[in-house]
């Protein structure tokens, strides 16, 4: 395990539980599912993650905390939200991946694009926090540790002394930002890419590129048809994938994965203008 959770320049304030978190509440939540990274892990079950505050390769397994924020959003949108988002990309991802899906269509380009916005969002959440919201004139409850946890582990809003946290709010600016993006998108299409032999990088978000890599050797790229990709492709996405890392990146095998080459024939990624 790192010494710490690596965040951007802003420090987020972290919410211990109670001790030993009797209601059982998510404390190390992934920001990139974890089911998604144990697709590019090795026959050992870790990933190389190039971890930009330290320069240099450490192998990792998907449950460390340099993948996950600390307790920055709620239990509901955790287990609740998050969890619906994710259950239906992992379902597509096999489904893609043993080739009972060939392509992206209507049903799929919701999935896809509720998920790129939720990855999105949450290294968001990470790197900014949630502030939380004073509501002038609702006194709110005094209400005890015990009772707080328990109430967010039933998914119930709650303020304390008119003071809601800011996690709590979370699901909202979820909602909110997935339906700015799925408006933004209506014509938008995505294609299912290929490599034969080169592997894709994964940042810890592509931010304004709209991609979503799916194992070593499958991606889902907006504005691009169904294809295999050339060594070249590969390396635009991979150069975009670190150019984009905030705190790290991470391969199944960072030696096959390319990043420095001529680029021929041009190749045209997209971009979400609106960063949320």
């Amino acid at each position: 395990m790192l010494p710490e959770q690596i965040r951007g320049k802003r420090i987020v304030k972290f919410e211990p539980t109670q001790p030993g978190n009797p209601h059982r509440l998510t404390v190390d939540q992934h920001v990139f599912p974890k089911a998604g990274i144990q697709r590019f892990t090795n026959s050992d079950g870790i990933v190389e993650v190039f971890v930009k505050k330290l320069g240099r390769v450490i192998p990792l397994k998907p449950n460390n905390a340099i993948f996950c924020a600390k307790r920055v959003w709620d239990q509901k949108t955790e287990a609740g939200v998050g969890k619906n988002i994710e259950d239906r990309f992992q379902a597509l991802a096999r489904a893609i991946e043993n080739g009972s899906v060939i392509t992206i269509g209507i049903f799929e380009k919701r999935i896809v694009e509720e998920f790129f916005s939720l990855w999105r969002t949450r290294h968001k959440f990470r790197l900014e926090g949630l502030e939380d919201v004073s509501l002038y004139g609702v006194a709110g409850d005094s209400l005890t540790k015990d009772q707080q946890e328990i109430l967010e582990r039933k998914h119930v809003m709650y303020a304390v002394d008119g003071v809601m946290k800011g996690r709590l709010m979370a699901s909202l600016h979820v909602f909110g930002y997935q339906n700015q993006f799925l408006q933004d998108n209506q014509t938008m299409q995505w294609g299912i890419a290929r490599s034969y032999s080169d592997e894709f990088i994964v940042p810890d978000c592509f931010d304004d590129m709209m991609i979503v890599p799916l194992s070593p050797k499958i991606a889902i790229v907006a504005g691009l048809p169904d294809s295999i990709l050339t060594p070249d492709q590969v390396t635009v996405i991979n150069q975009a994938a670190i150019a984009r890392a905030t705190d790290f990146y991470f391969a199944r095998r960072l030696a096959v994965s390319p990043v420095v080459r001529k680029i021929s024939p041009p190749f045209e990624l997209q971009f979400d203008d609106r960063p949320y």
